[in-house]
């Protein structure tokens, strides 16, 4: 009786622990909110929305517009310095400031033209009056906003032809900016006050950069994909989705590439916890993974989700959070059966399990995803005609 007894305990002990299956999820409604016209860029500053367009008047423009939590408008900024100029990407700073990175064109010295009078000039025509020369859009440019709409300070970058910027970063001490040139990526930083370093470029035309975290100890993490060898380590899929370090002086120290056979991966966006999310395409099969890494790149918890490619992520409290196109029913998460292509918000708590699920009916493709103790989770999205709008996960 003894042996029985035993044997059974060592069974027992022996065999893995059980771990219940968390709960299905239902999904529930989020709410929508129109957005000023032509709005192209979004960011939650404290309580207050900003929008940023790019209008064209008599050059291009930019134009920044304030709103608080009702909807009335607080203040509105036209950056309009005489010639072309565009906003690509934007960003608040600890101190609430708003940083924009983009290009610009700078007016160009007139010509000096010296009177003709005389019989040369039998009509007495005036044409001293010379407009001023544009240049082409080939300055690398950002704009430091205040919190109530002051332009503060625009620093330029002269580059040999007009660059492309994809997302920017602030810390105290300075910005961070990827983009590409020529079609090859780059990253460039600038200090607090507008001194500019060195211009990174980072692989070929078959690299990309979508996202990046300027850290606070100076380095940058970058985020995007390759299909060329890079710091070394060769391509493992169609293309891998890359996760980069950067130290202070410009030289990659860490780089980890994230791949499956046979499939195309790209991590497209990426926030300073390191929550990164992007497509694995195999085959006609397309998966948005979402990951959340250590500071030094190593995987704690991933997921895979059906969608059609698009998405963005944030973090806050503990929580992860992922904006998806989603085209299909995802395991753990009742009532969601799309007909057609639809925005789906999933929060995930600390270790990567659905927490909660929201739908926001009409919308489609997720542009940006903010938080702000404020406000909470408020993200940007357009529907199938183009028209975008802001998003809550708060039913009205």
């Amino acid at each position: 009786m003894k042996r029985i007894l035993l044997g059974a305990l060592i069974a027992l002990l022996a065999a893995p622990a059980t771990v219940a299956a968390p709960k299905a999820t239902p999904v529930q409604l989020g709410s929508i909110y129109s957005t000023p016209a032509g709005t192209e860029l979004f960011l939650i500053a404290g309580k207050n929305s900003i929008f940023i367009s790019n209008p064209r008047n008599k050059s291009g423009d930019i134009q920044l517009t304030a709103l608080d939590p009702s909807g009335n408008q607080l203040w509105q900024r036209t950056i309009d310095s005489g010639v072309d100029e565009v906003a690509t990407a934007a960003t608040v700073d600890p101190l609430g400031n708003i940083g924009l990175g983009g290009s610009a064109a700078i007016l160009l010295p007139a010509e000096t033209v010296t009177p003709i009078v005389g019989i040369d000039n039998p009509d007495l025509v005036n044409v001293d009056a010379t407009e001023q020369l544009r240049s082409d859009m080939n300055n690398l440019a950002l704009w430091k906003i205040s919190a109530t709409g002051d332009l503060t300070a625009t620093y330029l970058s002269p580059l040999k032809n007009v660059p492309s910027v994809t997302a920017i970063s602030a810390t105290n001490s300075g910005l961070s900016v990827i983009g590409s040139l020529d079609s090859k990526p780059f990253l460039i930083s600038a200090t607090s006050s507008g001194t500019f370093g060195k211009f990174i470029t980072i692989g070929s035309s078959k690299t990309e950069l979508n996202a990046l975290s300027r850290n606070s100890d100076g380095t940058v993490s970058l985020f995007g994909s390759s299909a060329e060898t890079l710091a070394g380590k060769k391509v493992a899929g169609i293309r891998d989705g890359v996760l980069i370090k950067i130290s202070k002086s410009g030289v990659i120290t860490s780089l980890t590439r994230s791949s499956a056979a046979k499939a195309s991966r790209s991590w497209i966006s990426g926030d300073s916890s390191h929550l990164l999310s992007g497509p694995v395409i195999t085959g006609k099969v397309t998966e948005t993974a979402i990951t959340k890494f250590t500071a030094a790149f190593a995987p704690t918890w991933t997921l895979r989700l059906p969608s059609a490619g698009a998405s963005v992520t944030t973090s806050a409290n503990g929580n992860s959070y992922l904006a998806i196109t989603s085209r299909a029913p995802i395991s753990g998460i009742t009532g969601w059966k799309p007909a057609q292509p639809s925005l789906l918000v999933i929060t995930f708590d600390g270790k990567g399990v659905i927490k909660a699920a929201t739908a926001l009916p009409g919308l489609v493709t997720p542009l940006s995803l903010q938080y702000s103790p404020a406000r909470g989770v408020v993200g940007l999205a357009s529907s199938a005609d183009g028209t975008v709008s802001i998003f809550t996960l708060v039913s009205r």
